[in-house]
This record gives C-alpha cells, sequence and structure tokens, in this order.
C-alpha cells in the first residue's frame, strides 16, 4: 500500500483560501454558468504514507481513494496522483485500515460546482470555518501544465482571493 508507483497521467492545480464572503463567490458562480453538482457531507480518513497523503473520501456524492502529494508553485499547488480509486470496493477500504496507521480525520459539508474541467467547493467546517477550493483538472491530457495553473489564477482574481488567505496543504497538516 505505501509503496511509492509512479505518478498518473493525471494533472491537477489546486488553490484553497479562506472564504470571506460566501454569497459574493456564489453570485459570481452564477455568472460564471458555473453548474451546481450538489452539497457533499465529507468525512476524509487520512494514512500514514512515506510521502504526501493518502486518503480515503467518503461521503454521499465523492468516494474515493487517493494518494497524492501537493507541491507550491507561484501560490498555486500542483497535484501529483500515484492512485485515485473512484467509488472504491468494500476490500479496497478494509486493505486501508489492516496495514496503515489511520493519522486524521476531516468532516466537512462540501457545496460542489463546476466549470468546464474546473471543481469549485465552498467547504464548511465543524468549526463553522469556510474556505474555498478550486481545482483545474485534466484526465484526458487535454490542456498544458500553463493552462491549468493560469485557469487556477484566473479564478482566484475573479473571486478576489488574497494571498494571505490562502490554505496550503489543505485542512490536515
Amino acid at each position: 500500500m505505501n509503496k511509492l508507483v509512479p505518478p498518473l497521467p493525471y494533472k491537477d492545480f489546486t488553490i484553497k483560501a479562506k472564504l470571506k464572503n460566501r454569497q459574493v463567490i456564489q453570485e459570481k458562480l452564477a455568472e460564471l454558468n458555473a453548474l451546481l453538482v450538489g452539497e457533499d457531507h465529507q468525512t476524509d480518513y487520512y494514512f500514514e504514507t512515506a510521502k504526501g497523503k493518502l486518503k480515503l473520501r467518503q461521503g454521499n456524492i465523492e468516494n474515493l481513494i487517493t494518494h497524492y502529494e501537493r507541491i507550491v508553485e507561484d501560490t498555486v499547488e500542483r497535484t501529483i496522483v500515484y492512485r485515485y480509486d473512484l467509488n472504491p470496493t468494500t476490500e479496497q477500504i478494509e486493505e486501508l485500515f489492516v496495514p496503515t496507521k489511520n493519522i486524521g480525520v476531516v468532516k466537512k459539508q462540501r457545496t460542489i460546482y463546476t466549470i468546464q474541467n474546473i471543481k469549485i467547493h465552498i467547504d464548511k467546517l465543524p468549526t463553522d470555518e469556510e474556505f474555498i477550493e478550486i481545482e483545474a483538472i485534466d484526465r484526458k491530457n487535454e490542456f498544458s501544465v500553463d493552462e491549468l495553473k493560469n485557469q487556477c489564477l484566473q479564478l482566484k482574481s475573479i473571486f478576489e482571493i488574497a494571498d494571505i488567505d490562502l490554505k496550503p496543504t489543505g485542512y490536515l497538516k
């Protein structure tokens, strides 16, 4: 499970930041014709791994096992993905809990929007803190690294996200 495998051909750039005003962001999402996917009640389990993060996500919309690491490039995080299993089987989930140590759990309510290849999340934690996440994703090798990075930066500008509000590496450090 913890053996490092070559990265998948999945490309992703991410920005996560403290949310200042949910209503303003939702209005801008409407102006951009973003598609509201729905609200996902997610529990993320993190497991010990030699490199990056190994995570099991269980939600009413998204369910996955992923092993990834994020590298900061000019206020945007480039994601290197080693494993990405959508809708894992019971056996795959059980395999995580046996040999690996659970190092943390994060619960959140996530409102999911999409604009073409970009996912925008509005997250609310049990502490009532809110965050916005922008993910420019390419699973089919349709975009260059620079195009994905620029998609993130363009939405960062549209949503008026200040660098001081960025939250690198996610909720679990």
